[in-house]
């Protein structure tokens, strides 16, 4: 396939809003200022108009971030995704055997996993949860909060959100989708061994576009780590979006890379395989030579400390696309943004030690 026939299109898939925001060439940056704007005017401007301004309380603060904060993030991460997809993809068709080029790499394969409806399916519904959740919570306080004064902000707080955790569901099963694309590509890729995986470029390239979702995410997660510190978030709400965030975040960054790390393992077995067994081999040829008047076993010897070496030099051959410290950064990413409400409750642990005693 010629690279020149990837293009964003094909990660849009059948997904309505992007590609209406393709047609009209909107950009990330562009995406992320429409949902900043609109939050300024349905956060700040509107609610002073109409009597009841956004106040400095823990409350507001919250929608604030959200609103101000993680649903831009969501839109620019949104129109910004595609790009990060197609690289993934372009790094990984150098590494591809020749004769499977043509075969595996081929345009409808991709192009059918992303056009898939339940893709932009899954985003809709995540849509309607989140603004079903919020429109309940509104009209129960209908009237006492800027975001509840009247039904029109309701219906613009609401439809703003729907439609940025519509862009928070489709991300993610974009995600899933690209990471089953290149875990079908890495099936036939033909992946050298290496000390240092970010060397090579395919192996950068993915554990990059992982990274990447996965701070998003993080990013996104903050909102929730930060409301304990400041309201009382409803329960039933509140877990389905932590369990939700736990599951999703850390299976995003290994879901690309699972058939690189399969793929990896298998190549330096077999070679460590075939390198024992000449080692054996040889080893055997040494004991004969010791049963013989002859001073030829000395290179024999020679042989077997050479496969010796082989054999430690690959066995040192990462088996993951990575280095180790990656998942440290993962552990960090991912538990960030609840670290401020395990300080505290580290906090209120020692200081009720000391109260009792």
């Amino acid at each position: 396939m010629a690279s020149q026939s990837l293009s964003s299109a094909i990660v849009y898939g059948s997904d309505p809003l992007a590609r209406g925001l393709g047609r009209l060439r909107v950009s990330p940056a562009a995406a992320g200022l429409f949902f900043l704007l609109a939050g300024v005017l349905y956060t700040l401007i509107l609610p002073y108009l109409w009597g009841l301004p956004f106040q400095i309380n823990g409350d507001d603060l919250i929608y604030g971030f959200l609103i101000l904060v993680v649903y831009p993030v969501s839109g620019y991460f949104y129109a910004r995704q595609p790009r990060s997809i197609l690289a993934a993809y372009e790094s990984m068709k150098r590494y591809l055997r020749d004769e499977d080029q043509a075969r595996v790499f081929h345009l409808d394969s991709i192009e059918r996993i992303h056009a898939r409806p339940i893709i932009w399916v899954i985003g809709l519904l995540f849509g309607l949860l989140g603004a079903g959740f919020g429109a309940v919570y509104s009209l129960q306080h209908y009237g006492e909060f800027w975001y509840s004064v009247n039904g029109f902000e309701i219906f613009l707080v609401q439809g703003a959100r729907l439609l940025a955790f519509y862009c928070i569901g489709v991300c993610a099963a974009r995600h899933i989708a690209a990471s089953r694309a290149l875990n079908k590509l890495f099936e036939h890729a033909d992946l050298p061994l290496t000390l240092d995986a970010d060397r090579l470029e395919i192996f950068r390239k993915i554990k990059n576009f992982a990274l990447e979702f996965v701070g998003v995410s993080a990013v996104i997660a903050l909102n929730l780590g930060l409301q304990p510190l400041f309201v009382e978030p409803p329960a039933l709400e509140y877990a389905i979006y932590v369990a939700l965030y736990f599951i999703v975040a850390p299976l995003s960054f290994f879901l690309p890379i699972w058939e690189a790390h399969r793929r990896m393992t298998r190549v330096k077995n077999e070679m460590l395989d075939r390198l024992h067994y000449d080692f054996q081999e040889e080893s055997q040829r040494l004991r004969r030579k010791f049963g013989e008047a002859s001073a030829s076993y000395v290179e024999e010897a020679g042989n077997l400390e050479r496969l010796e070496r082989s054999i430690a030099a690959v066995s040192k051959a990462l088996e993951w696309p990575f280095e180790g410290t990656t998942v440290y950064r993962l552990v960090v990413t991912v538990t960030s943004p609840f670290l401020f409400i395990l300080f505290e409750i580290f906090i209120n642990i020692v200081s009720n030690l000391f109260v009792s005693n």
